[in-house]
């Protein structure tokens, strides 16, 4: 009968399992950095001498690696879950697109479901839209900046001589109703990009219909960007 495998080689393969499913749990339990990750499992497979001739059991290149999450960072992806949920819950997930960016949470409106063609008067109704936006704003971030978009075809009337004045009314006006609900106008900024801002191909209509947009977006850090000088100071009426 031939001798069966070494008792020493089940011991050793016991406290293998016993390691890495450490590892694991220490990776669903910490937000570590992916660099530090690496090192460590590395040092582990020299230490141990396994996966040398071998693929190695963890494939580094095609994990997803929790990154390390400020304080701030950590607030605005939960504010900006719980405004993704908010606009579920009150139906306006179809009119309302929100993204998270580096340094604040930004919501945007087709001009469809605030403004008739060629106006910068509110439509009937978006008090509700803005008003639960506003609801969710009040109280959050530093500062609040609301910018509109047009797309290319080009206006000219007595009121609107561009498309830079369509989109800072139209940006106005949204400023004006959130103030309405609440929001302090200390907090706001009212900017006009015209066609300046495209997010889709002004060649078909529905990427100009994705153009003609309103964005707030609600800001964390208040240090002003470099360079920037369509800021158009939003005045309180009265």
């Amino acid at each position: 009968e031939e001798p069966g495998i070494p008792g020493w080689v089940v011991t050793y393969g016991d406290m293998m399992s016993l390691l890495l499913t450490f590892f694991i749990l220490l990776l669903s339990f910490s937000s570590i950095q992916e660099t530090k990750f690496k090192q460590a499992m590395e040092s582990l497979q020299t230490a141990l001498g396994v996966f040398k001739n071998s693929q190695s059991v963890i494939q580094f290149e095609n994990m997803v690696v929790p990154q390390e999450v400020g304080g701030d960072q950590s607030e605005m992806l939960y504010e900006f879950r719980e405004l993704e949920q908010y606009l579920l819950e009150e139906n306006l997930d179809d009119q309302v697109e929100v993204a998270m960016t580096e340094d604040g949470i930004q919501i945007q409106i087709e001009d469809e479901f605030l403004f008739a063609s060629g106006t910068a008067d509110l439509q009937s109704g978006t008090d509700r839209i803005l008003g639960k936006i506003a609801g969710f704003l009040d109280g959050k971030g530093t500062e609040i900046r609301v910018s509109g978009h047009t797309d290319s075809i080009p206006i000219r009337t007595a009121r609107f001589p561009s498309n830079w004045e369509l989109s800072a009314s139209r940006a106005i006006a949204v400023a004006r109703e959130l103030q309405k609900t609440g929001i302090a106008p200390a907090r706001m900024s009212a900017t006009g990009y015209g066609e300046f801002r495209p997010i889709a191909d002004n060649g078909t209509a529905e990427g100009r219909a994705r153009n003609r947009r309103v964005e707030i977006f609600m800001r964390y850090d208040k240090t002003p960007e470099q360079g920037e000088t369509t800021v158009l100071p939003f005045e309180s009426e009265g």
